[in-house]
């Protein structure tokens, strides 16, 4: 065999081998029109895997509902009018902010809210103790003149003192512990429920 013959027959080998390679992953090629079913090949695959979302359930709290009285100026701010009110919250501790809440608004024309221009920045209840905590920031409509002051104060206490659990409130403006809220009246620091 001549050397030329060698290296033709390795080429035609290698040419095979290439073709060979090549083909295998192709499509069937349909010959002549007819429909020749193509033959699957079986593949080592792994096991089919059902995935399934989690659903969770959607639970909205609860709403809880309580009866309160709330505490009101007459328009001449002269005494407190008293009104009961149903609060709604989503836990027991919410209570209390939702009590102040109340303060905020009236529905009758002759019960004007002390409470009003009030944000309460933070309302924490140390349930061992007893302790009402709070901190609040006074808008511009919430500075009351003495008789304005006293009740506020009567109204805030006469609020919260009526939750059994709360013995002493503490009182925070501005994150500060201060003398007096309005600057009339001396702020007892802690407020204690009346014997």
């Amino acid at each position: 065999m001549t050397k030329t013959s060698r290296l033709f027959q390795g080429t035609l080998l290698v040419s095979a081998i290439a073709l060979t390679l090549t083909a295998c992953g192709q499509k069937p090629q349909l010959s002549g029109g007819s429909a020749a079913a193509p033959t699957a090949t079986p593949v080592a695959t792994a096991p089919a895997v059902s995935i399934q979302p989690t659903v969770t359930p959607q639970t909205t709290p609860e709403t809880l509902k309580k009866q309160i009285k709330t505490y009101y100026s007459d328009t001449d701010e002269m005494k407190l009018i008293e009104k009961s009110v149903t609060v709604s919250y989503a836990k027991e501790t919410d209570v209390y902010g939702a009590a102040l809440k109340a303060l905020e608004k009236s529905d009758d024309p002759k019960a004007v809210p002390l409470f009003e221009d009030v944000k309460w920045t933070s309302i924490a209840f140390d349930k061992a103790k007893g302790e009402l905590k709070l901190d609040v920031a006074f808008g511009p409509k919430t500075q009351l003149g003495a008789p304005g002051e006293d009740l506020f104060l009567q109204a805030l206490k006469k609020t919260l003192f009526q939750f059994p659990e709360v013995n002493a409130i503490y009182i925070l403006k501005d994150g500060k512990q201060v003398d007096s809220l309005m600057g009339h009246l001396e702020l007892p620091y802690p407020m204690k429920r009346p014997k």
